[in-house]
Protein backbone atom coordinates (compact mmCIF):
# COMPACT_ATOMS: atom_id res chain seq x y z
CA UNK A 1 0.00 0.00 0.00
CA UNK A 2 1.19 3.53 -0.80
CA UNK A 3 2.03 5.39 2.40
CA UNK A 4 1.03 8.91 1.31
CA UNK A 5 -1.16 10.30 -1.46
CA UNK A 6 -0.26 13.88 -2.38
CA UNK A 7 -3.15 15.82 -3.94
CA UNK A 8 -2.22 18.90 -6.00
CA UNK A 9 -4.95 21.07 -7.56
CA UNK A 10 -3.42 23.09 -10.41
CA UNK A 11 -4.88 26.10 -12.20
CA UNK A 12 -2.76 28.40 -14.40
CA UNK A 13 0.44 27.84 -12.45
CA UNK A 14 2.92 27.42 -15.31
CA UNK A 15 5.47 29.59 -13.45
CA UNK A 16 5.41 27.52 -10.27
CA UNK A 17 4.27 23.95 -10.96
CA UNK A 18 7.75 22.58 -11.68
CA UNK A 19 9.10 23.76 -8.34
CA UNK A 20 6.10 22.24 -6.56
CA UNK A 21 6.33 18.85 -8.29
CA UNK A 22 10.10 18.69 -7.86
CA UNK A 23 9.78 19.31 -4.12
CA UNK A 24 7.46 16.30 -3.86
CA UNK A 25 9.60 14.07 -6.03
CA UNK A 26 12.59 14.93 -3.83
CA UNK A 27 10.88 13.57 -0.70
CA UNK A 28 12.88 11.14 1.42
CA UNK A 29 9.66 9.14 1.76
CA UNK A 30 9.44 7.29 -1.55
CA UNK A 31 6.28 5.21 -1.08
CA UNK A 32 3.96 7.91 -2.35
CA UNK A 33 1.64 8.79 -5.20
CA UNK A 34 0.94 12.21 -6.67
CA UNK A 35 -2.55 13.05 -7.88
CA UNK A 36 -2.48 16.25 -9.91
CA UNK A 37 -5.84 17.75 -10.86
CA UNK A 38 -5.52 20.18 -13.75
CA UNK A 39 -8.50 22.40 -13.01
CA UNK A 40 -9.16 23.78 -16.49
CA UNK A 41 -5.87 25.64 -16.91
CA UNK A 42 -5.60 27.87 -19.97
CA UNK A 43 -1.82 28.34 -19.88
CA UNK A 44 0.96 25.72 -20.20
CA UNK A 45 0.22 24.05 -16.85
CA UNK A 46 -1.26 20.88 -18.39
CA UNK A 47 1.60 20.33 -20.84
CA UNK A 48 4.20 20.81 -18.10
CA UNK A 49 2.46 18.24 -15.88
CA UNK A 50 2.26 15.81 -18.83
CA UNK A 51 6.06 15.88 -19.18
CA UNK A 52 6.30 14.78 -15.54
CA UNK A 53 3.72 12.04 -16.06
CA UNK A 54 5.75 10.69 -18.99
CA UNK A 55 8.86 10.60 -16.83
CA UNK A 56 7.20 9.25 -13.65
CA UNK A 57 4.14 7.26 -14.81
CA UNK A 58 4.19 5.00 -11.75
CA UNK A 59 4.05 7.93 -9.36
CA UNK A 60 2.02 10.72 -10.96
CA UNK A 61 -1.64 10.57 -11.97
CA UNK A 62 -3.08 13.46 -13.97
CA UNK A 63 -6.77 14.33 -14.00
CA UNK A 64 -7.89 17.08 -16.37
CA UNK A 65 -11.27 18.74 -15.83
CA UNK A 66 -13.07 22.00 -16.39
CA UNK A 67 -12.41 24.82 -13.95
CA UNK A 68 -14.55 24.29 -10.83
CA UNK A 69 -12.26 25.42 -8.01
CA UNK A 70 -9.94 23.89 -5.43
CA UNK A 71 -12.70 22.28 -3.36
CA UNK A 72 -13.91 20.13 -6.24
CA UNK A 73 -10.34 19.31 -7.28
CA UNK A 74 -9.37 18.22 -3.79
CA UNK A 75 -12.48 16.08 -3.46
CA UNK A 76 -11.55 14.26 -6.67
CA UNK A 77 -8.14 13.69 -5.13
CA UNK A 78 -9.67 12.23 -1.96
CA UNK A 79 -11.76 9.77 -3.99
CA UNK A 80 -8.74 8.67 -6.06
CA UNK A 81 -6.29 8.42 -3.15
CA UNK A 82 -5.01 4.92 -2.37
CA UNK A 83 -2.46 5.95 0.26
CA UNK A 84 -2.70 5.25 3.96
CA UNK A 85 -2.48 9.00 4.49
CA UNK A 86 -3.28 11.99 2.33
CA UNK A 87 -1.83 15.48 2.16
CA UNK A 88 -2.67 18.52 0.05
CA UNK A 89 -0.12 20.78 -1.62
CA UNK A 90 -1.05 23.92 -3.54
CA UNK A 91 0.59 24.00 -6.96
CA UNK A 92 2.41 27.28 -6.32
CA UNK A 93 3.86 26.14 -2.98
CA UNK A 94 6.58 23.66 -2.07
CA UNK A 95 7.50 21.33 0.79
CA UNK A 96 10.76 20.45 2.55
CA UNK A 97 12.43 17.15 1.49
CA UNK A 98 11.84 15.35 4.80
CA UNK A 99 8.29 16.63 5.44
CA UNK A 100 6.33 13.52 4.50
CA UNK A 101 8.74 11.05 6.09
CA UNK A 102 8.86 12.98 9.37
CA UNK A 103 5.10 13.38 9.52
CA UNK A 104 4.43 9.75 8.57
CA UNK A 105 6.88 8.54 11.23
CA UNK A 106 5.17 10.70 13.84
CA UNK A 107 1.77 9.32 12.79
CA UNK A 108 2.98 5.80 13.52
CA UNK A 109 4.84 6.75 16.68
CA UNK A 110 1.89 8.62 18.17
CA UNK A 111 -0.83 6.47 16.54
CA UNK A 112 -2.32 9.72 15.26
CA UNK A 113 -4.81 10.22 12.43
CA UNK A 114 -3.96 13.88 11.88
CA UNK A 115 -0.45 15.35 11.99
CA UNK A 116 0.22 19.06 11.63
CA UNK A 117 3.48 20.89 11.00
CA UNK A 118 4.44 24.58 11.10
CA UNK A 119 4.94 26.55 7.91
CA UNK A 120 6.51 29.61 6.33
CA UNK A 121 4.32 32.34 4.87
CA UNK A 122 6.21 33.92 1.99
CA UNK A 123 5.52 37.14 0.09
CA UNK A 124 7.69 39.10 -2.33
CA UNK A 125 9.12 41.02 0.61
CA UNK A 126 9.46 38.59 3.50
CA UNK A 127 9.42 35.04 4.84
CA UNK A 128 7.64 34.59 8.17
CA UNK A 129 7.56 31.49 10.37
CA UNK A 130 3.98 30.62 11.35
CA UNK A 131 3.00 28.37 14.23
CA UNK A 132 0.27 26.04 13.02
CA UNK A 133 -1.22 25.62 16.48
CA UNK A 134 -0.58 28.46 18.92
CA UNK A 135 -1.23 26.70 22.24
CA UNK A 136 -4.12 28.34 24.07
CA UNK A 137 -5.24 25.47 26.32
CA UNK A 138 -3.93 22.11 27.54
CA UNK A 139 -6.20 20.33 25.03
CA UNK A 140 -4.49 19.84 21.65
CA UNK A 141 -7.77 18.93 19.93
CA UNK A 142 -9.41 22.17 21.02
CA UNK A 143 -6.34 24.17 20.06
CA UNK A 144 -6.37 22.47 16.67
CA UNK A 145 -10.04 23.28 16.03
CA UNK A 146 -9.49 27.04 16.50
CA UNK A 147 -6.19 27.13 14.55
CA UNK A 148 -5.68 28.06 10.89
CA UNK A 149 -8.01 25.89 8.81
CA UNK A 150 -5.82 25.36 5.74
CA UNK A 151 -5.29 21.72 4.69
CA UNK A 152 -1.80 21.98 3.24
CA UNK A 153 0.41 21.53 6.30
CA UNK A 154 -1.41 18.40 7.44
CA UNK A 155 -1.08 14.65 6.99
CA UNK A 156 -4.52 13.08 7.31
CA UNK A 157 -5.47 9.42 7.55
CA UNK A 158 -7.33 8.69 4.33
CA UNK A 159 -9.77 6.36 6.11
CA UNK A 160 -10.69 9.19 8.50
CA UNK A 161 -11.83 11.33 5.56
CA UNK A 162 -13.61 8.63 3.57
CA UNK A 163 -15.36 6.78 6.40
CA UNK A 164 -16.77 10.01 7.84
CA UNK A 165 -17.51 11.48 4.40
CA UNK A 166 -15.43 14.54 5.12
CA UNK A 167 -15.21 16.48 1.88
CA UNK A 168 -14.53 20.10 1.00
CA UNK A 169 -17.36 22.43 0.11
CA UNK A 170 -17.22 23.41 -3.53
CA UNK A 171 -17.73 27.14 -3.02
CA UNK A 172 -14.48 28.21 -4.66
CA UNK A 173 -13.33 30.02 -1.51
CA UNK A 174 -13.16 29.38 2.26
CA UNK A 175 -14.06 25.72 1.68
CA UNK A 176 -11.31 24.66 4.10
CA UNK A 177 -13.10 26.26 7.06
CA UNK A 178 -16.17 24.03 6.60
CA UNK A 179 -14.20 20.80 6.88
CA UNK A 180 -10.70 21.03 8.35
CA UNK A 181 -11.80 21.90 11.95
CA UNK A 182 -14.02 18.80 11.93
CA UNK A 183 -10.94 16.60 11.68
CA UNK A 184 -10.35 17.52 15.31
CA UNK A 185 -13.78 16.16 16.17
CA UNK A 186 -13.45 12.83 14.38
CA UNK A 187 -9.76 12.07 15.01
CA UNK A 188 -8.98 9.98 18.07
CA UNK A 189 -5.45 11.40 18.18
CA UNK A 190 -3.80 14.52 16.75
CA UNK A 191 -0.03 15.07 16.71
CA UNK A 192 1.83 18.34 16.26
CA UNK A 193 5.27 18.43 14.67
CA UNK A 194 6.75 21.84 15.40
CA UNK A 195 8.90 22.10 12.28
CA UNK A 196 8.23 24.52 9.35
CA UNK A 197 8.17 21.99 6.53
CA UNK A 198 5.61 23.73 4.30
CA UNK A 199 6.26 26.91 2.28
CA UNK A 200 3.05 28.82 1.61
CA UNK A 201 3.42 31.54 -1.03
CA UNK A 202 1.10 34.53 -1.11
CA UNK A 203 0.72 35.68 -4.72
CA UNK A 204 -0.67 39.02 -5.85
CA UNK A 205 -4.07 38.61 -7.54
CA UNK A 206 -5.11 35.40 -5.79
CA UNK A 207 -8.80 34.84 -5.02
CA UNK A 208 -8.24 36.01 -1.45
CA UNK A 209 -6.33 39.14 -2.49
CA UNK A 210 -8.04 40.93 -5.34
CA UNK A 211 -8.52 44.61 -6.12
CA UNK A 212 -12.20 44.25 -6.99
CA UNK A 213 -15.06 42.72 -5.02
CA UNK A 214 -15.59 39.01 -5.61
CA UNK A 215 -19.06 37.58 -4.90
CA UNK A 216 -17.37 34.41 -3.68
CA UNK A 217 -16.46 36.31 -0.50
CA UNK A 218 -20.11 35.95 0.51
CA UNK A 219 -19.70 32.19 0.75
CA UNK A 220 -18.31 32.65 4.27
CA UNK A 221 -21.89 32.43 5.57
CA UNK A 222 -22.57 29.06 3.93
CA UNK A 223 -19.18 27.79 5.05
CA UNK A 224 -19.82 28.62 8.70
CA UNK A 225 -23.35 27.21 8.56
CA UNK A 226 -21.95 24.00 7.10
CA UNK A 227 -19.32 23.79 9.82
CA UNK A 228 -21.95 24.24 12.52
CA UNK A 229 -24.03 21.50 10.87
CA UNK A 230 -20.97 19.23 10.98
CA UNK A 231 -20.61 19.75 14.73
CA UNK A 232 -24.32 19.02 15.21
CA UNK A 233 -24.21 15.83 13.13
CA UNK A 234 -21.16 14.59 15.04
CA UNK A 235 -22.95 15.20 18.34
CA UNK A 236 -20.18 17.49 19.58
CA UNK A 237 -21.78 20.93 19.27
CA UNK A 238 -22.08 21.36 23.03
CA UNK A 239 -18.63 19.91 23.71
CA UNK A 240 -16.95 22.37 21.35
CA UNK A 241 -19.36 25.31 21.55
CA UNK A 242 -16.65 27.75 22.67
CA UNK A 243 -14.37 26.69 19.82
CA UNK A 244 -17.13 27.12 17.22
CA UNK A 245 -18.09 30.47 18.71
CA UNK A 246 -14.49 31.67 18.38
CA UNK A 247 -14.38 30.56 14.74
CA UNK A 248 -17.43 32.78 14.14
CA UNK A 249 -15.76 35.67 15.99
CA UNK A 250 -12.55 35.25 14.01
CA UNK A 251 -14.10 34.91 10.55
CA UNK A 252 -16.97 37.37 10.88
CA UNK A 253 -16.17 40.09 13.39
CA UNK A 254 -12.39 40.15 13.07
CA UNK A 255 -11.87 39.21 9.43
CA UNK A 256 -15.01 41.06 8.33
CA UNK A 257 -13.15 44.37 8.22
CA UNK A 258 -10.60 43.16 5.69
CA UNK A 259 -12.98 40.81 3.93
CA UNK A 260 -15.72 43.32 3.11
CA UNK A 261 -14.79 46.90 4.01
CA UNK A 262 -12.16 47.27 1.32
CA UNK A 263 -14.98 47.17 -1.23
CA UNK A 264 -18.11 49.35 -1.49
CA UNK A 265 -20.15 46.29 -2.45
CA UNK A 266 -19.15 44.55 0.76
CA UNK A 267 -19.94 47.26 3.29
CA UNK A 268 -23.61 46.29 3.55
CA UNK A 269 -22.48 42.97 5.01
CA UNK A 270 -21.58 44.66 8.31
CA UNK A 271 -25.21 44.73 9.42
CA UNK A 272 -25.75 41.09 8.43
CA UNK A 273 -22.70 39.95 10.38
CA UNK A 274 -23.74 41.86 13.50
CA UNK A 275 -27.21 40.32 13.30
CA UNK A 276 -25.75 36.82 13.02
CA UNK A 277 -23.62 37.36 16.10
CA UNK A 278 -26.50 38.87 18.09
CA UNK A 279 -28.76 35.95 17.29
CA UNK A 280 -26.29 33.07 17.61
CA UNK A 281 -23.59 34.30 19.99
CA UNK A 282 -24.84 37.32 21.96
CA UNK A 283 -22.35 36.64 24.76
CA UNK A 284 -19.32 36.40 22.43
CA UNK A 285 -17.26 38.91 24.44
CA UNK A 286 -16.93 36.31 27.20
CA UNK A 287 -15.46 33.67 24.89
CA UNK A 288 -12.20 32.42 26.50
CA UNK A 289 -10.30 32.35 23.20
CA UNK A 290 -11.39 35.90 22.42
CA UNK A 291 -10.27 37.03 25.87
CA UNK A 292 -6.86 35.51 25.18
CA UNK A 293 -6.35 37.58 22.02
CA UNK A 294 -4.37 40.83 21.89
CA UNK A 295 -5.95 44.25 22.28
CA UNK A 296 -5.92 45.02 18.56
CA UNK A 297 -7.93 41.88 17.82
CA UNK A 298 -10.41 42.71 20.60
CA UNK A 299 -10.79 46.34 19.56
CA UNK A 300 -11.28 45.29 15.94
CA UNK A 301 -14.14 42.97 16.92
CA UNK A 302 -15.78 45.43 19.31
CA UNK A 303 -15.71 48.31 16.82
CA UNK A 304 -17.11 46.09 14.08
CA UNK A 305 -19.91 45.05 16.42
CA UNK A 306 -20.95 48.70 16.92
CA UNK A 307 -22.33 48.60 13.36
CA UNK A 308 -21.11 52.18 12.83
CA UNK A 309 -19.56 52.03 9.39
CA UNK A 310 -17.60 55.30 9.64
CA UNK A 311 -15.93 54.17 12.85
CA UNK A 312 -15.07 50.75 11.44
CA UNK A 313 -13.57 52.27 8.28
CA UNK A 314 -11.56 54.77 10.35
CA UNK A 315 -10.20 52.00 12.55
CA UNK A 316 -9.29 49.87 9.53
CA UNK A 317 -7.37 52.74 7.94
CA UNK A 318 -5.50 53.42 11.16
CA UNK A 319 -4.66 49.73 11.61
CA UNK A 320 -3.36 49.45 8.03
CA UNK A 321 -1.19 52.53 8.50
CA UNK A 322 0.31 51.16 11.69
CA UNK A 323 0.96 47.83 9.96
CA UNK A 324 2.78 49.60 7.11
CA UNK A 325 4.63 51.95 9.40
CA UNK A 326 3.13 55.03 7.76
CA UNK A 327 1.42 58.19 8.95
CA UNK A 328 -2.27 58.26 8.13
CA UNK A 329 -3.64 61.11 6.04
CA UNK A 330 -7.09 61.86 4.66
Amino acid sequence: MVKVSVVIPAYNVEKYIKTCLDSILEQTLTELEMIVINDGSTDKTKSIIETYVEKYPQIIKLVTKKNEGQGKARNIGIDLATGEFITFVDADDKIAPTMLEEMYDMANKKQAEVIICDYYEITEKKKVLKKAIPRKTQDLKKDYIVSVAGPCNKLIQTKLLKSNKLYFLETGIYEDIAMIPLLGVYANKIAYLEEPYYEYYIRQGSTMRQDIFNDKLLSIYLVLETLMKGFKESGTLEQYKEELEFIYIKHLLYAGTGRFLEYKEGRKEVYKIVQIMKEQYPDWKNNPYYKNEDNVFKLNCRIFYTNQLWLIVLFQKLKNCIKRGKTWKN
